[in-house]
């Protein structure tokens, strides 16, 4: 998921990219993008809108609102639990969300913490990803029509029963994966985990959860009985639509009419890091941070890069890295990157202790530990094609300066440091 600019309307913009194979059949494609198109329709407050849908070369993309605030999961990894309002008042607005899909046809196959989002201006809760999980697979499939019979598709330890069983699902399984939500968010764990995704999968089909109020005592009787009901192994024992929960939720907890949901005061200002994480991938989240709209709107142009690898590093590199003087002795190489172009060609490695930079000319490598590097910068410039510059964030003793990097980086070589 990139973060990115959309220059013509002055406004950010998330981009999902899914990458489903290195040469995909186009009419698979096409059945993603047809999927997804649908989907996008979709018109709710609680619901993220979709903007754009689309294929280029061998990535197939979504362009959708960027929400400025937390998902439920970052919020449930600070907090571990939540009150029992901001549970019951989240619970009910992605319920009315799911009310309206599934009135719509859309079943989101998928809720789970990572898909609910706060904003924080206005405290809204919403939905992201309906039915992607679906367009996706259908996509990866490749064999009769759209369907979902025989396919497992969403996440173990929020799947329903007969979602888990491979069995086709109805409104009605959104229902009970927003159980578990609800459940977690109460608790701080879902109802079922396992050391396997097989094993959570056989208590979702066999055993019954965990009795809600012997873990919190403080939840209303008649919240538990909700939260039970949404649980039941029988789609026909549940909630038979989204509305009916969400009118339960209001019944038993007026508060949770209310629409505006606080998030923690540290989420109010989100900021790249210091390109953390032990893989490339993780690093590189910040540099295509900026870039997706437009590696999306070009085609790949340009020469290749003279050098792109990602960790695990082959000894040899790693040794001429060090030869170089761009990797220290003891230190490990998560992304080294090099394009092949005149005047641009930097060598950036970016390892475990310290991020260097080597330039042209004796006296040309900067180094910097990791501690200090905040992040990337992204702008976008026109010299005859889409160019790029890439700066890193510098924290200095006195303030933020920035290093840059590439003055004029082709799209072809943005997007093959981007998409590492």
């Amino acid at each position: 998921m990139f973060r990115c600019r959309e220059a013509s309307l002055g406004r950010d913009v998330a981009i999902k990219v899914l990458d489903l194979d290195r040469s995909p059949d186009p009419s698979l494609a096409e059945r993603f993008v047809r999927e997804a198109q649908l989907i996008a329709q979709l018109e709710h407050p609680s619901i993220v809108p979709i903007y754009k849908v689309g294929r280029r070369t061998d990535v197939l993309y979504i362009v959708m609102r960027c929400v400025d605030g937390p998902s439920l999961r970052q919020v449930l990894e600070q907090n571990r639990h939540l009150s029992v309002s901001d549970a019951a008042r989240i619970a009910r607005q992605v319920a009315d969300a799911l009310a309206y899909a599934h009135g719509e046809g859309v079943v989101h196959r998928d809720i789970k913490p990572d898909n609910i989002l706060i904003d924080h201006k206005t405290g809204v809760v919403l939905v992201t990803d309906f039915g992607i999980a679906k367009a996706a697979q259908a996509a990866k499939a490749g064999r009769g029509p759209l369907t979902t019979e025989g396919m497992v598709i969403g996440t173990p330890q929020y799947m329903s029963p007969e979602q888990a069983a491979g069995d086709p699902v109805d409104g009605r399984s959104d229902i009970y994966s927003l159980g578990v939500v609800l459940y977690q968010m109460l608790v701080g764990e879902p109802p079922f985990d396992g050391e396997s995704s097989a094993s959570v999968l056989a208590k979702q089909l066999t055993v019954p959860p965990p009795a809600l109020r012997r873990v919190r005592g403080d939840v209303p009787p008649e919240l538990a009985d909700i939260v039970g009901r949404t649980l039941e192994k029988d789609p026909a024992r549940r909630f038979q639509s989204a509305a009916d929960l969400s009118h339960a939720l209001v019944g038993a907890l007026p508060t949770a009419a209310r629409g505006r949901v606080k998030t923690p005061r540290h989420f109010l200002t989100v900021a790249l890091k210091a390109l953390l994480g032990v893989s490339a991938a993780g690093c590189l989240l910040a540099v295509a941070f900026a870039a997706g709209v437009v590696v999306m709107g070009w085609a790949v142009s340009g020469r290749a890069p003279r050098l792109v690898a990602a960790a695990p590093l082959p000894e040899p590199i790693s040794e001429a890295l060090r030869r170089r003087g761009a990797l220290a002795r003891g230190d490990t190489a998560l992304l080294a990157f090099q394009p092949d172009q005149p005047g641009d060609s930097a060598l950036l490695v970016i390892g475990r202790r310290e991020v260097v930079v080597v330039g042209a000319g004796a006296g040309a490598t900067r180094r910097y530990g990791r501690a200090a590097v905040l992040g990337y910068d992204n702008n976008l410039r026109w010299s005859g094609g889409p160019r790029f510059v890439v700066m890193l964030r510098v924290q200095g003793r006195a303030a933020v300066r920035r290093d840059t990097v590439y003055r004029a980086l082709p799209v072809r070589a943005f997007w093959e440091l981007a998409k590492r």
